[in-house]
């Protein structure tokens, strides 16, 4: 897979062209904040959900597409209505009281401006409900210390290449939370496996980790070449919860790198019960324990 980096170069450049290539030239970031926000349309069911995708960093483009028809698919299921965007604006006081459950798709970077990241927290505070998707985890993000503290925990590390993609055995960790509901207690699956700096602390919840006997958790193309975290999937956690003091609630995933990823039975199930569990904020305390 070929990956797309947006650099402040080209994005310049671009920006330049776009405006007549003249001496004063708007910085990206002008460029980018002077876009009108999107408007979900007003026959949008409810309640809703928002999947978001920007990219300021590495675009997963076939796991961005397998995400938004998976994502919606699934709340068409459930009769949620949703929105698509790769545009930051949307993220609005107004905009946002559309919506019961924000989805990150794999956004990463640092797409979102000082006032919409207070947006996004004044919203999560009012028992907010949200699910980051691999590239949402890739520490990216890292200087929006919210985000990464707070939702991610864990810091990316790296993945293995040469293959970069491969098959393993997936572990349940956590039976009892209402996200594991109906999958089995070891699962194969065949995706980018990410390692991190360590495990969720005692703030989250780990629902399911890797079995590294299963494939081979390095990386001898480039970075760090020894990606072993643990021998137990109990020290390699790949799927994590949290309760937020403030009363949202999110669940982390690193699967979804490709578009095959998201027709596993075994992942829709797990993005299903995590869109009926973090919605729950608010109304029960199951799986907060």
């Amino acid at each position: 897979m070929i990956h797309f980096r947006k650099t402040a170069a080209v994005l310049t450049l671009f920006g330049g062209a776009l405006l007549g290539c003249t001496t004063s030239a708007a910085t990206a970031a002008e460029v980018m904040t002077s876009r009108p926000a999107p408007v979900p349309t007003e026959h949008m069911a409810e309640p809703a959900m928002l999947i978001y995708s920007e990219t300021a960093g590495w675009r997963h483009e076939e796991g961005i597409a397998g995400g938004n028809v998976a994502m919606m698919e699934i709340a068409g299921d459930k009769g949620l209505g949703y929105f698509t965007t790769q545009h930051s604006e949307i993220f609005n006081a107004e905009s946002l009281a559309r919506f019961d459950i924000i989805v990150f798709n794999s956004a990463t970077g640092d797409s979102l401006s000082a006032p919409q990241k207070a947006a996004f927290e004044t919203w999560l505070a009012n028992d907010g409900a949200v699910i980051l998707i691999h590239g949402s985890i890739d520490a990216s993000q890292k200087d929006w210390s919210f985000y990464q503290d707070e939702l991610v925990g864990p810091h990316f590390i790296s993945h293995p290449m040469a293959p970069q993609f491969q098959a393993a055995d997936v572990v349940v960790l956590n039976t009892a939370h209402p996200v594991m509901d109906g999958l089995p207690s070891r699962f194969g699956a065949t995706d980018e496996w990410y390692s991190f700096d360590g495990v969720p602390d005692g703030r989250f919840v780990t629902l399911a980790g890797l079995d590294e006997t299963t494939y081979s958790p390095r990386n001898t193309v480039y970075g760090v070449e020894d990606l072993r975290m643990g021998d137990t999937p109990e020290e390699h956690a790949i799927v994590w919860a949290r309760c937020l003091p403030s009363g949202g609630r999110v669940v982390a995933s690193a699967l979804g790198h490709t578009i095959e990823s998201f027709k596993a039975s075994e992942h829709r199930q797990l993005l299903a019960n995590a869109i009926d569990w973090t919605r729950a904020a608010g109304t029960d305390e199951v799986g907060c324990d």
